[in-house]
């Protein structure tokens, strides 16, 4: 039996994007064991995901503690293959860890000299896109492999708890509602309050998501807000299967919780400003950009230099310009 690790530490959109190319590989090959090395917050996300044998987690603030302990529990097993899904030092590095026989990461890298820590250096997309690198990688184990979109799925039991906790906000979640992603307004990609209120202000039935980062975010008055705190990845996943049961649909920003809801089958539009769609973009979503984006867009800046801040984002959904992600037809 072939035996392959799969290295995604970070960050949590981008591990999702990675888990439709996990799907079609286990797909064609369902008599190999797949292994997932991620951060452990992530972990919850990879519940019940076919084809994942076996889940290793690395505790990214550990220091040279929680590297002993990675490598111990990567040598629990001998890989034949083990797949670089990130492309830069630390990710090239975990995959040499696990001792595995051929290591095989994509160029271009985040890291480019990241690649000479690789035995085997595979052509991949300009856009470096996650789903497309991943994709690339395990086409090349096993060529011919469809596109695959991710897809996260909720326990009966998990969706039941979500829906209790709509109807304790008063949200019917057997009739479509909105879901927006609020995040700190800090950062250049979050969504900006007019248009968070637009957007809740259309919508017959209509909540404010917030995570655990956002706990003090101020909100509209008389706005609908569901929280979900550290460790509830499952809520966001049973969450995003509601409302695809309800038609309803989620607008979000360029973040994880928004690739969460999209791969848990929410119909979702995400807003994209310093972002480029071709590079991070949901392969099921619809990518929304500025109808007249200034000149410094796209850019990957953590902190806005325009002088006037993210301008970018400055824009309610319904105005934004749909834009082609360039991705390739997907399966489900």
């Amino acid at each position: 039996m072939t035996a392959v690790l799969l290295v995604r530490l970070s960050a949590m959109g981008d591990l999702v994007q990675a888990l439709g190319a996990i799907a079609a590989l286990h797909r064609a090959r369902p008599d190999w064991r797949l292994t997932v090395a991620t951060q452990t917050p992530f972990l919850p996300l990879l519940e019940g995901v076919p084809g994942i044998a076996r889940v290793v987690p690395f505790e990214r603030r550990g220091g040279l503690r929680a590297v002993a302990t990675l490598r111990t529990e990567l040598q629990r097993e001998r890989y034949d293959v083990a797949l670089d899904l990130q492309g830069n030092w630390k990710s090239a590095f975990v995959a040499r860890l696990s001792g595995a026989r051929r290591c095989l990461g994509a160029v271009p890298r985040q890291e480019p000299r990241s690649r000479w820590l690789l035995h085997e250096r595979i052509q991949g997309p300009p856009s470096r896109h996650p789903a497309l690198v991943a994709h690339t990688l395990v086409s090349a184990l096993v060529p011919g492999l469809p596109f695959t979109a991710p897809r996260l799925c909720a326990t009966a039991a998990e969706r039941e708890r979500e829906r209790a906790a709509l109807r304790a906000l008063g949200i019917d979640p057997e009739r479509p509602f909105a879901v927006v992603v609020g995040t700190d307004p800090r950062d250049p990609r979050a969504l900006r309050p007019a248009s968070i209120a637009a957007e809740l202000a259309a919508a017959p039935q209509g909540l404010l998501l917030l995570g655990p980062a956002e706990a003090d975010l101020p909100t509209p008055p008389g706005t609908v807000v569901l929280r979900h705190g550290r460790g509830e990845l499952r809520r966001l996943v049973a969450l995003g299967a509601l409302v695809a049961a309800a038609g309803g649909e989620v607008l979000g920003p360029d973040q994880g919780a928004s690739h969460v809801l999209a791969a848990s089958g929410a119909r979702t539009r995400v807003c994209f400003g310093a972002q480029d769609p071709t590079a991070t973009a949901p392969p099921a979503a619809v990518a929304l950009v500025h109808p007249s984006p200034p000149p410094c867009q796209p850019c990957r800046a953590r902190t806005c230099r325009h002088p006037e801040g993210p301008v970018c984002m400055l824009f309610v959904a319904r105005d934004g310009r749909t834009v082609s992600t360039g991705l390739p037809h997907a399966t489900s």
